[in-house]
């Protein structure tokens, strides 16, 4: 998430979250008991839509997890053996020593989701080691008493045991100096979202940030040979990136397209659409950056075994855009908060424009019945070679909490979509 993003947070940017030194304690306080719509059964289709070459087979929403603390910004990681790991903020949308989140078990494809568990160190960034374990990078970076940078980590075991590793992780090899907190002790640049793997076998993902003295976001590459000894391989888009956006490039998704190439697409502000850049050199060299149609915040790719590229982001709304070709050039649009809202009853409902809420009170939405927003944040597993995941948040009072005397919830769900080529008229 790109704090500061909604100019009207609950909290001030300087509050601190402490340490959590248990990752296995269960979160209970405060949570809802309503179960996944489907976890008596198996996933129920909700519609079929037809793109131009494809059609595309939606399911109706299932529900990880319900609360009316904050629950949102959510990420999915999948290990080798299927099980995916739903990883949710825990906290508001401001700059804290280290972040909170809850983590979400499914062994069935996402149809159905244990109790979520507390973690420290939480982050949207997974990496698959080759013995089955993943590593959860963490969002935020510390400079450390002997100048280098890095964070502690948590580990899941093949087995789904989660291991707090306090020598975490590390980042060298910066072009600059980046900005730090002195506040908070953390520095500029945060891990985010995707990794893939390089044509040597390593691993390769992305940072973003500010550099001390910048004023925008910067973009870099990464590279690491274990997923825990991380250095800097290039910058894809600086803070001169000549893209429309205020921010400058920063939330990025990371892909291999079926030509080899690497393909990185970016957030640059809310409302404005995503860049896009292309590596032919394994991320050592970028083109210049180019926007795209699709926007505007944190997107998310997938590449199916046949080639088809999937994105998701939004803001406003959400949708999925699917890539036939595969070059990353020309998008198609599944609308997925119009597919959430003919499933669900009123109170699960989502506004799909998060501009309404903006600068009102708790009161005034109440009043002018504009509640159930998103964050738009998404993210996509791939799961089979036709079959992807698709994680999403409704955040109800926008980013305020709720009070006690309101019924709201903030709840994140998945949607399963099948694709099918050349499906036309079946």
């Amino acid at each position: 998430m790109v704090v500061g993003d909604i100019m009207y947070c609950c909290l001030k940017a300087t509050a601190v979250v402490p340490c959590l030194l248990l990752i296995t304690v269960l979160s209970t306080h405060g949570e809802c008991s309503e179960r996944s719509p489907a976890s008596a059964g198996d996933w129920t289709i909700h519609s079929k839509i037809q793109l131009e070459g494809l059609r595309v087979e939606l399911s109706e929403p299932v529900l990880v997890k319900k609360s009316r603390w904050y629950c949102w910004f959510p990420s999915l990681y999948r290990q080798p053996d299927g099980t995916l790991w739903a990883q949710m903020s825990a906290y508001p949308d401001i700059h804290v020593s280290e972040a909170v989140g809850y983590l979400s078990r499914s062994r069935d494809g996402g149809l159905t989701w244990d109790e979520a568990r507390v973690v420290s160190e939480a982050g949207p960034c997974p990496v698959n080691l080759p013995d089955g374990s993943l590593i959860m990078l963490p969002y935020y970076l510390r400079q450390r008493p002997d100048g280098s940078m890095g964070s502690p980590c948590n580990v899941i075991s093949p087995q789904g045991e989660l291991a707090y590793r306090p020598a975490g992780v590390t980042v060298t090899g910066w072009p600059r100096p980046p900005a730090v907190s002195v506040e908070l002790g953390t520095v500029g640049f945060v891990f985010n979202d995707q990794v893939v793997q390089g044509k040597q076998g390593e691993f390769l993902t992305t940072l973003y940030g500010t550099f001390a003295g910048d004023t925008r976001y910067s973009l870099l590459l990464a590279e690491s040979n274990d997923g825990f000894a991380w250095r800097i391989r290039s910058t894809i888009a600086g803070p001169d990136c000549p893209l429309r956006g205020n921010e400058g490039p920063c939330e990025a998704a990371l892909a291999r397209l079926p030509d080899g190439r690497l393909m990185c697409l970016f957030r640059l502000d809310s409302f404005v659409p995503y860049g896009q850049a292309f590596s032919d050199d394994d991320g050592y060299t970028w083109s210049a950056p180019e926007n795209i149609g699709p926007g505007s915040v944190q997107p998310s790719l997938a590449v199916l075994p046949g080639g088809l590229v999937a994105l998701s982001g939004g803001r406003p709304g959400i949708y999925v855009w699917f890539n036939t070709d595969g070059t990353g050039r020309n998008w198609q649009a599944v609308d997925i908060v119009a597919a959430h809202n003919a499933c669900r009853p009123a109170a699960d409902r989502i506004n799909p424009d998060v501009r309404m809420g903006w600068g009102k009170s708790v009161e005034e939405m109440k009043r002018s019945g504009d509640t159930g927003f998103t964050s738009c944040y998404t993210d996509l597993a791939v799961l089979d070679e036709r079959t992807l995941l698709l994680i999403y948040d409704r955040v109800g009072f926008h980013w305020l909490p709720i009070p006690d005397d309101s019924e709201e919830t903030k709840s994140v769900w998945v949607m399963r979509l099948r694709v099918d080529a050349d499906s036309r008229g079946n």
